[in-house]
């Protein structure tokens, strides 16, 4: 378990459309809610809750301080606008530290893939995330996934393949590809080839110029 993140919020008392007003001065609305708990309205500045999306993520605690009142939660969700992608609202969702919850938490490529590559293989991550059961203390910040176990072309990595971890269980199907390896296409490698051959043409005038230059310096 990472270190529990602190996020300092004020309660919220402009509702409905009038929130696009707080969206003006910065200042992102959100609501936290849970089972058997009264939902809170809050708000956070969007300079001030931007870092802790990026650190939290949605499987670790954010102890939330709402005007000096402390609450244990997980982001649940962040809705974006459509087209510009800002920040509209935020869901935070309230945990006990002793009563197991389900989220999502990503995958992270470790490693390389060299074997597969040097023989004329790709990879490709089929699986970002992965759905867990554990206690909030529990919840790990990622899973990682060593691509060096992959040895030959047609290799895969499984859920079933993670790393086991205390107290956490992964909820999906045990078959789910994280990591598949094929072969290369021949029109990737028809790309790779053009490229190789604009580099090297585009070096050539360079190699003809100094050519010259050695051949005056010579007479």
């Amino acid at each position: 378990m990472a270190d529990t993140i602190t996020l300092n919020v004020t309660k919220r008392e402009v509702t409905g459309k009038k929130v696009r007003h707080l969206r003006r001065q910065g200042i992102i609305p959100g609501v936290l809610y849970g089972p058997e708990f009264e939902p809170i309205q809050l708000q956070v500045p969007w300079t001030v809750l931007r870092p802790t999306l990026r650190e939290a993520g949605g499987s670790q605690i954010v102890e939330l301080n709402i005007d000096g009142e402390k609450y244990n939660a997980l982001v649940r969700e962040v809705q974006r606008a459509p087209l510009r992608g800002n920040v509209l609202h935020i869901d935070f969702y309230r945990v006990r530290m002793d009563v197991a919850v389900t989220t999502d938490v990503s995958i992270t490529l470790i490693g390389d893939a060299r074997t597969i590559v040097e023989g004329g293989g790709t990879f490709t991550h089929e699986l970002t995330a992965v759905q867990v059961e554990a206690l909030p203390g529990d919840l790990p910040p990622e899973i990682q996934v060593d691509l060096t176990a992959l040895q030959e072309i047609g290799d895969t990595i499984l859920v079933e393949n993670l790393p086991e971890l205390p107290g956490v269980t992964y909820l999906n199907n045990p078959e789910d590809v994280v990591v598949s390896t094929a072969y290369m296409r021949a029109e990737e490698v028809e790309e790779e080839e053009e490229e190789e051959l604009l580099i090297d043409e585009s070096e050539e005038p360079e190699l003809i110029r100094r050519r010259e230059e050695e051949e005056e310096l010579e007479e």
